[in-house]
């Protein structure tokens, strides 16, 4: 279990961005959870094909912050 809120991925990214949803590595692809997992992919991809940021959004949290 590691202990930085970005699983020690922004030590690999120059720019990341971590959103909680619900339940954990297994539970968070199954109904209920996985409509939120899917929401929230579907406002990023969105977002990027409008060539938007997603950094700015509520709940996105920048990997510099993790640190």
């Amino acid at each position: 279990e590691y202990v930085y809120p970005d699983n020690d991925w922004g030590a690999w990214l120059t720019r990341l961005a971590v959103q909680e949803v619900p339940g954990d590595h297994d539970s968070m692809v199954l109904e209920p959870n996985v409509r939120v997992l899917a929401q929230r992919m579907r406002a990023c991809l969105d977002a990027a094909e409008r060539g938007e940021e997603m950094m700015e959004a509520p709940g996105w949290v920048p990997a510099a912050a993790a640190e």
